[in-house]
């Protein structure tokens, strides 16, 4: 059926016109809710039935609750449940007279939940239109309508020579459009051992290779700017800091698998992401450096960019492609893999923001510089963030290797105003959990994993003494279930139970939680489901008397 659609949309629209989504978020926008008179215009616009539009009205966050003339988005992120337990939420819900997804009756305000909104390193966060508040005071402010953007986080390298919080100058593709061929620049990213920085580290050139081998007229370029792990917010950081840095890794992918067309998907709840991007471009094109005839050496190739409409899930690359073509963001089973049939159905390379702002550095200095960034087992470099909870939080791209502790203590500063590390999640919400007693293994692929966790996309979200532990089970089972695509049984039902295992004060029957991890892990149709149960079973093994296990 999703095969289906695909064709659907590629008979009725060409690429750059307003998809499904992109209509519905009009009339969001223009009548703060989806009505019945819009679900028949899309589809006759679209050629999509009125059932597919309908459901995807009601899949997307940003779709599917109704905003007020003053629309308030609450952060319930790791983040922010870290900063305060979930208070900020209940103080903002009773001053406003709202519960979450509720509108008021004269349509003046709403307000709606979201997560994350990247501001982990000041949380909690609150946002109101497009500026997002942070901070202890944050829900006073939106409270008394007096909100002010709060600030950035700072970015630094602890690299003598750093790869991706430098600007981009575009001198990798200048080189190798001069001096490499499409099937040599392959060859430099292969011997890089350039890996995925999504969460799976799947080895770049193997993608590239599969794309390129693909038999097709035209092959795609998208980039999955859609950062959903809460807590992290690198990627926010690439898209709005060094935009030209990730346009020109699009660009290196684009010439070596002969891709005329890219794409950038990016979270809707990062309002300053997309204009950085576009404005990126825009400059490109006037220098060159994008369009039908690139650094006028008669390569064509650009770039559009495209607005997420909040769902987690989306982060995996067959929701996230079918986002993209404006459908619901619900996991596909492969093969076909994307590389296969993607964007259209023709072969198209996915990668997420991080992996592609490698390539430029790769492209310019070659693949054995790039090896030598790092003394651990993972060639390059990585960016890691740090919440609020850190006397130094922010971005910071170290190498491969580095201790846990002396990236919490040393480059961190510990917990702020003194108090005591008790844990840290690794690389997102699916991330294993990290005892302060194991502070000393190596952040690194293997390492990690071999403690239960992963790198991840990089986020390192600390908890102080205060956090109980059956409290974070909540939280990150109440994310999972409700972020759940819902079209495999597993991830679905057994999200749910999960969850309500863990509800109340009621012993938590351990046989029966464990058997349901199990078949969470075994049977869910995406990394969603599978993921899950990584930080709970951390939970089982270094806090049991806190989860009230029997």
């Amino acid at each position: 059926m999703s095969r289906n659609l695909t064709a659907l949309v590629a008979r009725h629209s060409s690429l750059g016109e307003p998809t499904a989504v992109e209509l519905l978020a009009q009339a969001v926008r223009e009548r703060g809710a989806v009505v019945a008179d819009d679900v028949r215009d899309v589809a006759a616009r679209t050629g999509l039935p009125e059932a597919t539009v309908h459901g995807i009205a009601t899949f997307y966050d940003d779709l599917r609750e109704p905003r007020g003339a003053l629309d308030v988005r609450v952060c319930t992120g790791t983040a922010c449940f870290a900063a305060t337990g979930g208070r900020h939420v209940a103080e903002l819900s009773d001053g406003l007279g709202l519960a979450l997804g509720e509108r008021s009756e004269d349509g003046s305000v709403s307000l709606g939940e979201t997560v994350c909104l990247g501001f982990c390193h000041c949380s909690p966060a609150v946002r109101v239109g497009d500026v997002v508040d942070a901070g202890p005071q944050a829900v006073a402010r939106v409270l008394s309508r007096e909100p002010r953007q709060a600030a950035e986080p700072q970015a630094q390298s602890l690299l003598a020579e750093p790869v991706l919080t430098r600007a981009g100058d575009w001198s990798g593709l200048r080189r190798v459009l001069a001096e490499l061929t499409p099937d040599q620049l392959v060859e430099e990213v292969a011997q890089a051992g350039v890996l995925g920085r999504g969460g799976a580290a799947f080895p770049a050139a193997v993608k590239w290779r599969l794309t390129r081998q693909a038999p097709a007229a035209e092959r795609f370029v998208v980039c999955n700017g859609d950062e959903g792990d809460a807590g992290s917010y690198i990627d926010k950081q690439l898209m709005e800091h060094s935009p030209e840095l990730l346009l020109e890794g699009m660009a290196l992918a684009a010439y070596a698998i002969g891709a005329r067309h890219g794409v950038v998907l990016v979270r809707s709840e990062y309002p300053r992401s997309r204009p950085a991007l576009e404005e990126a471009a825009e400059r490109a094109r006037e220098r060159g450096l994008l369009g039908p005839d690139a650094l006028g050496d008669g390569i064509p190739f650009d770039v559009i960019v495209v607005d997420g409409a909040g769902s987690y899930v989306v982060g995996e690359e067959t929701a996230l492609l079918a986002c993209l073509q404006g459908l619901r963001g619900v996991v596909s089973s492969r093969p076909p893999y994307p590389a296969q049939s993607g964007v259209r159905g023709l072969p198209t390379l996915v990668h997420n923001v991080e992996t592609l702002c490698n390539i430029p550095f790769i492209a310019a200095r070659g693949a054995q510089a790039y090896r030598e960034l790092s003394p651990g087992a993972t060639p390059g470099s990585k960016l890691v963030c740090f919440n609020e909870r850190f006397a130094r939080p922010g971005v910071f791209e170290i190498p491969f290797g580095t201790s846990v502790r002396e990236l919490c203590e040393d480059v961190a500063g510990g917990l702020r105003d003194g108090a005591r590390l008790k844990a840290v999640q690794i690389g997102g919400p699916l991330g294993g959990i990290l005892p302060a007693s194991l502070l000393d293994t190596p952040f690194d692929l293997e390492p990690l994993a071999a403690v239960g966790c992963m790198v991840g996309h990089g986020s390192l979200v600390g908890f102080d003494e205060e956090t109980g532990m059956r409290d974070l089970a909540r939280h990150l089972l109440g994310f999972g279930a409700q972020e759940s695509c819902g079209k495999c049984f597993p991830c679905r039902v057994g999200l749910t139970r999960a969850h309500e295992m863990v509800q109340g004060d009621a012993a938590v029957d351990r046989a029966r939680l464990e058997e349901l991890l199990e078949a969470l892990e075994l049977g869910s149709l995406c990394a969603h489901g599978g993921g899950m149960p990584a930080p709970i079973r951390s939970l089982i093994a270094h806090f049991p008397d806190e989860l009230g296990l029997a």
